[in-house]
């Protein structure tokens, strides 16, 4: 409910207003001091000088009202960079699964948008190239396996003086070639992109297929399928692509004149025109070290979360980076002022005000001068010192119910 149309309810609820313009002074609520024993430097209670204006409400129009307290804090005023954006996938969030050998496509094991997990299959290629390779590695091992025997049974005989020096030696040399053999044959594997622990397998199980698997490096979801069934491959043919969706990079281009407002770690909102009313937070992880010469900007990366999958890579976006407002010849520290709501900041008789408790029920508008802005926040310069307290939400309603009670006693505030 916005604050117009809670007045009605505001006036059902029974408010109560004290008088604004009398000419004696109010009595303070129980516990509440008189602001002008301790008013900031600057401030002035009530919208013009010699009058005592307040606004008192019944508990149950306070609550109807939903009024909101908060504290004064000294803070950097935090205004909104706006900068155009692109979405993508992480960097070690992607992956481009290809074939590794070459051959055709004989089978697909997923369809787009099924999740995998890492070293799943994706499908599976028949390669007669890897099918040879793995046959001559096969037969290489096993002649290898033959030549060692016969080595040492020679070594087992020559020991005894059953056999010969060169019979020895002949059985030697013939156990070194088949095993330079076998290594040739593993190292002709590993290029067609076989590993260790599949090799491996491969001689546990003394296999002589063609058939080769795409598995999944990550886990993810299948977002593309590059292959078709039959589809004859190369072995850097990309055949899927696995994303992990539930992190994702906003890009930035940051003009250089914007470089000095922004720092990794700052908060970052997203919103996306196919997304209207939406709002996704991030925040600035890295920021680039060299200039585009042609666009003279600087990537900015930003880390956003995307559990839900409603960002897309590929999306245009715009992003608002918080940023500290710097004041015009001054320092960032000359900007750590007391600020607060732009709705807390009300006028009432061409002055700026904000209302402070004097009670529970009971509010007075303070006169405050005030400096910088953004598109939700206001520097307050004097009238309102850090620590006090301060009508944060509402307060445009007692500001309604102030000029109602003035134009009743015929006075203007």
């Amino acid at each position: 409910m916005n604050a117009a149309s809670m007045i009605p309810a505001l006036l059902l609820a029974g408010a109560l207003l004290a008088a604004g313009c009398s000419e004696k002074p109010h009595a303070h609520a129980p516990g509440a001091a008189h602001d002008d024993d301790h008013a900031p430097r600057g401030g002035k209670d009530a919208a013009a000088t010699g009058h005592d204006a307040r606004v008192t409400l019944t508990p149950e129009a306070v609550r109807a009202a939903r009024l909101e307290l908060a504290t004064a804090q000294v803070k950097p005023l935090v205004s909104g960079l706006v900068v155009p954006a692109r979405i993508t996938f992480t960097q070690g969030g992607v992956a481009k699964v290809a074939s590794r050998v070459p051959g055709r496509l004989d089978t697909l094991g997923v369809v787009l948008g099924q999740k995998v997990k890492r070293g799943q299959v994706l499908g599976y290629l028949d390669s007669p190239e890897l099918g040879q390779a793995r046959a001559d590695f096969l037969s290489a091992a096993t002649k290898a396996r033959v030549a060692e025997a016969n080595y040492k049974r020679e070594q087992e005989l020559l020991a005894k003086g059953i056999t010969s020096e060169r019979e020895m030696r002949e059985a030697e040399s013939a156990f070194v070639t088949a095993q330079a053999e076998t290594n040739a044959a593993d190292g002709r594997l590993h290029a067609l992109g076989l590993s260790d622990k599949e090799i491996s397998l491969l001689r546990a199980n003394d296999h002589y297929s063609s058939r080769f698997p795409a598995v999944s490096p990550l886990d993810g979801t299948v977002v593309e399928i590059q292959g078709t069934l039959g589809q004859a491959v190369e072995a850097t043919t990309p055949l899927f692509t696995v994303a992990d969706l539930s992190q994702l990079w906003a890009m930035l281009d940051l003009a250089e004149s914007q470089l000095s407002r922004v720092r990794t770690g700052q908060r970052v909102a997203l919103t996306v025109q196919a997304l209207p009313g939406q709002e996704f937070a991030g925040e600035v992880g890295y920021i680039g070290d060299i200039v585009d010469e042609k666009t003279r900007t600087i990537p900015v990366r930003v880390v956003v979360g995307n559990a839900d999958r409603r960002l897309k890579p590929g999306m245009f976006a715009q992003a608002t980076i918080a940023t500290e407002a710097e004041a015009p010849g001054e320092g960032r520290n000359a900007n750590h002022r007391v600020v607060v709501p732009r709705q807390a900041i009300q006028q009432v008789a061409g002055e700026q005000v904000v209302f402070v408790p004097l009670s529970e029920t009971q509010f007075r508008p303070r006169e405050v001068t005030t400096g910088a802005s953004s598109a939700s926040e206001v520097e307050v310069l004097t009238g309102l010192a850090a620590g006090e307290r301060y009508v944060a939400q509402g307060a445009f309603i007692l500001k309604s119910e102030l000029s109602k009670e003035s134009m009743g006693e015929g006075h203007s505030h």
